[in-house]
């Protein structure tokens, strides 16, 4: 009696397992159907056109902390899962190549470049020269990449080369004691940042700090946090200078705002004109009267010459630049007395006669990515030198 009572048991269990087996199979089905169903084809960019007064910062959920821990977990699995899911992309939005070469692409007008192996070379053999001809100073090259790096959609990215690609390249034909400051990492980690104006060619300031700290790192200097640095945005409404070159409506439209992040040591800034004849003395090398990109060094000024007091009065470093190392320059004043900025554009000195006078110990070469296709301004480089 008690061997068929304990095999009816042991079928009745068998029946229950299979039953909840089953049941289980259909519950993680559908699951499973679910999940496949939510993951349809959906575009979502986080690269949303921002109105006026809108930064498109990165965002910050850390202040939506639940009092539980249990809360705490799953909204944290929560974010994680939305966050993946938003890094799927399965079409170009509304990307646009215009005539003029740009792309417009949500509310915003990006810039690219190639890798132009000639020129490319050129501006190689103009650094190594100033290598050559200042043994002993420390010789940087900064490219700041095009714009398009920093789109977070890569459908959108493979429209045109990759900018990361092209800084890589400009680097391999770097010879000499040169320091070749590579800013494709630095730009590629925070796609989705408000690293370029929407309507201007620049980076705004934001994109100028990530650059120092890759400039600093590389000299064996401890770059200042971004929270040390005091804030203020001068004008939510600035519209820049792309569409003089894009010639399309839209781009009016495409609202900036200027932040400004300032120097937290006092100092003067010295410009000078095209002659050589001092225009005027300020205070502080940011402007924000001026409701621009031109807020910063108050613009493309032929010769200026910053000192910071508080900094080492042995320490300088010369800047030959065009305007993508305005919103940069500030920076320096966190490490150097004195500051020398010539804009080759606009006037040409004996730049063998300022370092050795000014005792200079760094010259950063500024170009770029874009100015390195062209041959100008590497000609520039090289009349400095008499080369």
């Amino acid at each position: 009696m008690k061997k068929p009572l304990l095999a009816t048991l042991l079928l009745l269990c068998f029946a229950l397992i299979c039953g909840c087996a089953d049941g289980g199979a259909n519950e993680s089905s559908a699951e499973e159907s679910k999940k496949e169903e939510s993951s349809l084809p959906i575009l979502i960019s986080r690269e949303e056109s921002s109105a006026p007064g809108e930064i498109s910062l990165p965002i910050d959920d850390s202040s939506h902390e639940e009092s539980s821990e249990e809360s705490s977990e799953e909204s944290e699995e929560e974010s994680s899962e939305e966050s993946e899911e938003e890094m799927v992309y399965t079409d170009i939005g509304d990307a646009e190549f215009i005539p003029s070469g740009y792309l417009l692409y949500n509310g915003a007008a990006y810039s690219h470049t190639y890798h132009n192996p000639v020129n490319a070379q050129r501006y190689a053999d103009a650094y190594a020269a100033y290598a050559k001809a200042f043994p002993g100073v420390g010789i940087h090259v900064i490219n700041p990449p095009a714009s398009m790096i920093g789109i977070p959609n890569p459908l959108v990215r493979d429209m045109a080369n990759d900018q990361g690609e092209v800084l890589d390249q400009n680097q391999a034909l770097i010879h000499g004691d040169v320091n070749y400051v590579n800013l494709k990492e630095a730009f590629e980690s925070r796609r989705g940042e408000y690293l370029f104006f929407k309507s201007d060619f620049h980076w705004t300031q934001l994109g100028a700090y990530y650059a120092y700290c890759e400039f600093a790192r590389s000299v064996g200097l401890t770059p200042t946090p971004l929270s040390d640095f005091e804030t203020e945005i001068t004008t939510e409404t600035f519209i820049g200078l792309t569409n003089t070159y894009a010639n399309d409506p839209r781009i009016n439209s495409f609202y900036d705002t200027i932040h400004v992040y300032w120097p937290r040591k006092e100092h003067t800034m010295a410009v000078y004109l095209s002659d050589m004849s001092l225009y005027r003395i300020y205070d502080n090398c940011i402007q924000t009267s001026i409701k621009t990109y031109s807020c910063y060094l108050t613009g493309d000024q032929a010769y200026i010459e910053i000192n910071v007091p508080e900094n080492d009065q042995d320490k300088t470093i010369l800047v030959i630049k065009e305007s993508s190392a305005n919103a940069f320059v500030p920076f320096l004043t966190e490490h150097y007395g004195n500051i020398i900025v010539i804009d080759p554009r606009h006037v040409m000195l004996d730049v063998k006669k300022i370092v050795k006078e000014k005792e200079v110990d760094d010259i950063i070469l500024f170009a770029t990515a874009s100015t390195c296709t062209r041959e100008v301004y590497c000609n520039y480089y090289k009349q400095l030198i008499g080369k």
